[in-house]
């Protein structure tokens, strides 16, 4: 299965979202620890009754299990232990509780829990944004910036992205310091007193990851997807350490005298120009146009020069019910692009409204042969005037004969949006009942080019609170 219908299983908002979301990536017990472990506890301990000692009444420093806050330095130590990886070895975490299962993959053990790490930072003045959260869809964690350097036991100082080597660029990370995003929080369940910390009780417990871990206190500052960076990142052997070793991180903030700006954009698509072009205006959050004409290509331009200045570039995609839906395809591809370039980031789409990458579709997702799964299909057309559509679900049949399944077509015809939020609500109670595994939560639009985004937005908006993910193919 592809990790965009992956994607698509849940529907996930606000802190529902988060518990959802780690329960996802693994539903375990609190205390359920397996594989490494570090071995360097007894000594945290005996560090931290000593630095409490030392520290006792100082009002400018926070003492916790495993960290030491300094607020005047803008400072934060933590003990850490390195796991042992050899050179050349897979690493997806540089820094996870010692509590955590992956230690096989990760190159140090911290002794400060991660609420502990973040309370730490705020502690020092630096603020938590939000996560990285693929299924809202957030492409982009936000929070203050942090440089992580590893000191060792002799003074030696380095940035902790340097452990680390890029098998496909032949270099190491980026030394450009983390994101405290800050990880999801787990509503309250049954028999607890208070919400959790997601990198608290989850695996892997990541403090900080190579690539964009939604439950991590520390995100790296770019599009790192998981699947994409994953066997390119391994052990840099100039960096390489000894298992079982003590080291300290230090955390600093990046920028002493304050984040980078993010300047808030809207690319708005209004109408239809005279050329048979869609009109792209990039205008400021205040609603002055950037540029004089209207055209992609012009909108294009504005964004290069305004990503050259120093600020991040955050766009709020605003599409106007009356334009026509195969024009919004071509503008949606382009930010794609210019959003996986890391030029801008776009903002999550308001609630009922579509996210712009439904309109950026997997083409062998049209037929049933080329897809992973079969999730529902929505067909809508316009007949006598009338909108109406058609809700359709293919089954894939197999025999002893062949190595490709044929398939069934079940439809059901919709006279409004209502229809469907029934036939899939009833659905979803059948295959509960009858122990039948439950459908993607996701809807493949098939929509007729004379169809605006209005009437496509009115049908779909009602199976947003279950089937999250949307894609949009014009006929």
């Amino acid at each position: 299965m592809t990790e965009s219908f992956i994607n698509g299983l849940r529907k996930l908002t606000g802190v529902a979202c988060g518990c959802l979301l780690v329960g996802a990536l693994c539903a375990q017990d609190d205390f359920d620890t397996y594989g490494p472990q570090p071995t360097g506890a007894p000594e945290a301990t005996k560090q931290y009754e000593a630095n409490l000692k030392a520290h006792k009444g100082d009002p400018d420093r926070l003492v916790l299990p495993g960290l030491v806050a300094d607020r005047k330095a803008c400072t934060v130590e933590v003990l850490a232990e390195s796991t042992g990886l050899n050179e050349g070895e897979l690493a997806e975490f540089l820094l996870i509780g010692q509590g955590s299962s992956h230690g096989y993959e990760a190159l140090l053990w911290s002794f400060a829990k991660p609420s502990d790490v973040h309370r730490a930072l705020e502690f020092i003045g630096l603020e938590p944004g939000t996560p990285h959260n693929p299924i809202l869809p957030r492409l982009w964690s936000d929070g203050d910036r942090v440089n992580l350097m590893v000191q060792s036991g002799d003074g030696d100082a380095f940035p902790i992205e340097r452990m680390i080597l890029d098998n496909e660029t032949g270099t190491t990370l980026p030394e450009e310091g983390f994101v405290f995003a800050g990880s999801i929080i787990v509503p309250l369940q049954e028999g607890q007193s208070k919400p959790r910390y997601a990198a608290d009780v989850y695996d892997p417990r990541s403090v900080a990851s190579v690539y964009n871990e939604p439950a991590a206190v520390l995100d790296v500052p770019r599009a790192a997807n998981k699947g994409e960076v994953y066997g390119n990142q391994v052990v840099n052997p100039e960096y390489a350490a000894r298992g079982g070793e003590l080291v300290t991180i230090v955390m600093t903030p990046a920028d002493p005298d304050g984040q980078p700006p993010v300047r808030e954009l809207v690319l708005s698509l209004d109408s239809v120009t005279a050329s048979n072009q869609v009109a792209c205006r990039l205008l400021e959050a205040e609603g002055d146009v950037l540029h004089a004409e209207p055209s992609m290509s012009a909108m294009l331009e504005r964004l290069v020069v305004l990503g050259k200045e120093d600020a991040a570039i955050s766009v709020d995609l605003a599409f106007a019910d009356t334009l026509p839906v195969p024009y919004i395809g071509k503008v949606c591809t382009l930010m794609a692009v210019v959003e996986t370039m890391g030029m801008v980031r776009i903002k999550p789409p308001a609630a009922g409204e579509l996210y712009y990458r439904a309109f950026v579709p997997d083409k062998r997702w049209f037929k049933p042969e080329g897809r992973p799964t079969q999730p529902w299909e929505l067909r809508l057309a316009r007949k006598g005037g009338a909108l109406t559509g058609e809700l359709v679900l293919h089954t894939a049949v197999w025999s002893d004969t062949s190595t490709t399944p044929t398939f069934t077509r079940k439809a059901s015809a919709l006279a409004g949006p209502g229809d469907m939020r029934a036939i899939l609500d009833k659905d979803a109670k059948e295959r509960q009942a009858t122990g039948r595994r439950s459908l993607p939560a996701v809807l493949l639009v098939f929509a007729e080019s004379s169809l605006t985004y209005g009437e496509v937005v009115s049908f779909v908006s009602p199976a947003l609170s279950t089937h999250a993910t949307v894609y949009l193919f014009v006929e």
